[in-house]
């Protein structure tokens, strides 16, 4: 008995110096930071202000490099742009793995959550579905549904009040992904209780308020028993990601009872019958990435567009000018030609994705080996978040930050942006492999709107806007718009 006592003595000894050494590891090193509770770290401010909140908050005690504690888990903020440099692009082999994500094993998150070997493959083998070539060929169907938005829009307009913007294009960018990656034929524009955009709304509306999240940033073992009970969820089909794996399974089969067609050439088409050069991937690996793109999608353009619309309401100069740069297409329909002849279209989505980029949180990297640039110490294993938000809200490099001036992006003040302080989609090898699909998604259902209707905000919204953090940033209450059609206004 006495034995037994004295062995349970020493072992909450040990486990208490593990955790004291633990929870030092940022003094240790010298790096600055919000002091972290034992055994909860800093997840309580966290929770209280919301994650990005949070890290604004302690920036601007701390500085651009300091340690905080997502519960158990260390996480180095970084925002000193030599740094970023490093950790993205010079250093990338040391820097090659993500921050893991409490809620999802590697192998469910595709190339988003992959490593080493297995990422290089995927990167590999997804990155030519996402060619000139292809972008071209996808922006049929992006016109096509940017029409049925029109449509919608119309009807909106119509009544004279002020609606949700945010939530018309949800289903703009759930239409379009499925049917250019995949050949899905969602209806989620014409039919509000279509299955693919309630299943993926419920997802993401069930990740924004689960309490399961900061249990497992607590206590990171748990994860395991959750996916566990998970999958024994997913078997009975009570879960929105088993209804989504079990239609994208059918799809596969469905493609594979088809055959290799060459006159389709998505997302799908590129996984199921690609060079032979490249190892097959296995069903489940189809899934894993189709769920990625899906989600990703439908996710981050549709708050992007959201965020563009809301700018642009609350600066009706700038949509004056970009109007009159519009218009003078002509009758030129808006399509992949037409939108290169819009800079200052450019230089607006540009500062729209300054202002609010929608990654901020998730441009992470694990060091696989210990590093120091400069003052900079970063021990093996330390997981590192590159802050987007800081680098792009910074008065150090921008100019009155806050404000919304798309002429920083003009081709005489873009050269003079300091390299590594305007990353909206990540930099270096594992930047986003879908941006220039989702920018040219964005420009043509922004040049149509602008084309065809003036924005006006709702009084009550202010101009900055409530933020929700759930993987991607996006308007907590939705952006709520009037419609005034404009002079001349004409489909197509």
């Amino acid at each position: 008995m006495e034995l037994s006592l004295i062995l349970m003595a020493l072992c909450a000894m040990l486990a208490y110096w593990y955790l004291k050494i633990h929870f030092e590891v940022f003094e240790r090193n010298g790096i600055p930071g919000p002091k972290p509770a034992f055994l909860l770290g800093n997840i309580i401010e966290m929770m209280k202000k919301g994650q990005l909140q949070a890290i604004r908050d302690w920036r601007k005690t701390y500085g651009t490099v300091f340690g905080y504690f997502e519960g158990f888990t260390p996480v180095l903020s970084v925002s000193d742009p030599d740094v970023v440099r490093e950790v993205l692009v010079k250093d990338f082999a040391n820097f090659q793995a993500r921050k893991p994500f409490p809620l999802a094993p590697r192998k469910s998150l595709g190339l988003f959550l992959e490593n080493g070997h297995q990422w290089r493959r995927s990167r590999s083998l997804l990155s030519p579905a996402f060619s000139t070539s292809k972008l071209r060929q996808m922006t049929n169907v992006m016109e096509q549904q940017v029409d049925k938005l029109l449509q919608n829009l119309g009807k909106q307009q119509g009544k004279g009040n002020f609606f949700d913007i945010y939530r018309e294009f949800q289903s703009l960018t759930l239409d379009v992904i499925g049917r250019c990656a995949f050949g899905l034929h969602t209806n989620a524009q014409m039919d509000v209780s279509d299955e693919f955009l309630n299943n993926i709304q419920s997802l993401f509306r069930n990740m924004s308020t689960t309490l399961i999240l900061p249990i497992v940033m607590l206590f990171p073992f748990v994860q395991y028993f959750i996916f566990a009970i998970k999958n024994v969820v997913l078997a009975i089909g009570m879960n929105p990601v088993s209804w989504l794996r079990r239609r994208l399974i059918d799809v596969i089969r469905i493609r594979r009872e088809i055959g290799n067609d060459g006159s389709v050439t998505d997302l799908m088409q590129q996984m199921l019958f690609h060079s032979k050069k490249h190892q097959q991937m296995s069903d489940r690996e189809i899934v894993a990435q189709s769920l990625t793109f899906l989600l990703a999608g439908y996710e981050t353009t549709s708050a992007v567009l959201a965020f563009h619309c809301h700018v642009l309401a609350q600066n009706p100069e700038a949509q004056i000018r970009l109007r009159k740069e519009i218009k003078q297409l002509g009758q030129e329909r808006i399509s992949y030609q037409s939108i290169q002849k819009l800079p200052y279209l450019d230089m607006v989505f540009d500062e729209v994705c300054r202002l609010y980029p929608t990654a901020s949180l998730i441009v992470t990297r694990q060091a696989a080996a210990a590093r120091t640039y400069g003052h900079v110490h970063i021990p093996a294993g330390m997981n590192v978040q590159v802050d987007v938000w800081g680098l792009h809200h910074d008065s150090k490099f921008w100019n009155q930050p806050q404000k919304f001036m798309p002429e920083r992006f003009s081709a005489e003040n873009k050269s003079k942006i300091r390299p590594y302080t305007f990353i909206p989609f990540g930099a270096g090898p594992r930047n986003c492999i879908g941006s220039r699909f989702a920018m040219l998604e964005t420009k043509i259902a922004v040049a149509r709107i602008i084309r065809d209707y003036e924005l006006k905000s709702a009084k009550d919204q202010q101009e900055d806007l409530a933020l929700l953090c759930r993987g991607a940033i996006v308007p907590k209450d939705g952006v709520h718009v009037k419609l005034i059609q404009t002079r001349n206004a004409k489909a197509g």
